[in-house]
């Protein structure tokens, strides 16, 4: 391993495991920088880069591994000559094909045990040298850890020791809060009560006004009300001494109407009776014979246009000059 420090970048989604691996491979390291990625797969990570020293004692060089033996594939075997189409035997053919399968499987098998064989063997070897190395490793992360154990505990102690002090002067705001907000508390008691105080009486002198305005609205609502009243009787019985006036108006103008219907009645009998008389007369009256009568009557014939004036005088009721 060099002497001169190393570099090396690592990521990975959880910083402690990538220190702890770091310090158990290189044992003192130095954080470079430190950043967080995306890994592949959408996961977050870390990158951390640290600068690493080795071991100021080299592990001992590790015994000299035999080299496995390469592994030589069979020779394949020699083709079968192929006999004449007339002479193939079909269940010879197909014994001859298992006779080879099974020779084929177990050379296939041998092979596979040989290189399972050599596979322990290598794993075996493997195994005892990651031991001798992480025994190593371990050792130096011994004294490592004992340092960061160390510093920790003094950098812990130290942090403790500021929060106490911290802490102990949050406690004194915290009392000085409580002091200023009791104070601000009687305070609002206070003038809560001054408050609650002046609404009562404030309440007191409104709801003593507001009895004596109803007490004045009662009285006022009472004096309307008997007016009311004794309007509304003389009004009532002023109405009912028009209603009994028109009751008796009414009665009165029905028997006068019934009066009148009787005189019309009569009167209208009396009027046909006259216009029958009339007529009768007005028929008599008005033959051609009855005037030249009356005109001979007289002493001269009339011609036809006096004739005619005499009837018209009689038909607007003049009569004639006997008549009257």
């Amino acid at each position: 391993m060099a002497s001169e420090p190393s570099v090396v970048t690592v990521t990975g989604p959880d910083r402690s495991a990538l220190l702890t691996d770091l310090t158990l491979r290189f044992g003192h390291i130095e954080l470079v920088s430190e950043r967080e990625i995306v890994l592949p797969g959408g996961i977050r990570g870390h990158e951390l880069t640290v600068r690493h020293r080795p071991f100021t004692a080299a592990p001992p060089p590790p015994a000299a591994r035999p080299a496995p033996e390469p592994w030589v594939a069979p020779p394949p075997a020699p083709p079968a000559p192929e006999p004449a189409a007339a002479q193939e035997d079909p269940a010879a053919v197909l014994d001859d094909a298992r006779a080879e399968g099974a020779r084929v499987v177990a050379e296939a098998r041998e092979q596979a045990r040989q290189a399972l064989d050599q596979a322990q063997v290598d794993a075996e070897r493997l195994r005892a040298d990651a031991r001798q190395e992480a025994e190593l490793v371990a050792a130096g992360a011994a004294q490592e850890r004992e340092r960061a154990i160390a510093a920790a505990t003094a950098d812990a102690a130290r942090r403790i020791a500021e929060l106490e002090q911290e802490l102990e002067e949050l406690r004194r705001r915290e009392r000085e809060r409580e002091q200023d907000a009791s104070d601000a508390r009687t305070a609002a008691q206070r003038e809560a009560q001054s408050i609650v105080r002046a609404a009562t009486e404030q309440a007191a002198d409104v709801r003593a006004g507001a009895e004596q305005e109803l007490a004045d609205a009662r009285a006022e609502a009472r004096g309307i009300t008997r007016d009311a009243r004794e309007q509304a009787d003389a009004l009532l019985r002023e109405a009912r001494g028009q209603s009994d006036l028109a009751t008796i108006e009414g009665r009165a103008l029905t028997e006068a109407v019934r009066n009148a219907e009787q005189r019309v009645r009569e009167l209208g009998n009396q009027l046909t009776m006259q216009l029958q008389a009339a007529q009768k007369d007005l028929a008599e009256r008005t033959s051609m014979h009855t005037v030249q009568a009356r005109l001979r009557a007289g002493g001269s014939e009339g011609t036809a246009a006096e004739v005619a004036e005499h009837l018209a005088r009689i038909l607007r009721g003049g009569g004639t000059q006997e008549e009257r």
